[in-house]
């Protein structure tokens, strides 16, 4: 699924709630979570959105791969790519059920 995912920038003219999100990251531990769009393969660094528990402060943009594994972020497998806009709804379901929230 990686050779799917957009290169950097690719999407720039796609607006934000269409761009398709390919993978979910996440730290379940403390509820951090990450949604790749575009993907450097060479410099292993993403563009998405990312959540560090807190829906007000989560932000579109650069992420390093090579950080969030360091760090023991695991991807989820069963993540299928959707619009933002459909993703969003997913981890909503998705945290629900993980926390009760």
């Amino acid at each position: 699924m990686e050779d799917e995912i957009p290169k950097l920038y690719e999407t720039d003219d796609t607006p934000i709630e269409k761009k398709i999100i390919y993978q979910m990251w996440e730290l379940k531990k403390v509820g951090f979570y990450w949604l790749i769009a575009e993907l450097d393969k060479k410099d292993n660094l993403a563009f998405g959105y990312a959540n560090l528990n807190d829906d007000h402060f989560a932000e579109w943009g650069y992420i390093s791969m090579e950080e969030l594994i360091d760090n023991n972020a695991t991807m989820n497998r069963d993540w299928r790519p959707c619009p933002f806009d459909e993703a969003q709804r997913k981890v909503g379901d998705y945290r629900r059920r993980l926390y009760g929230r």
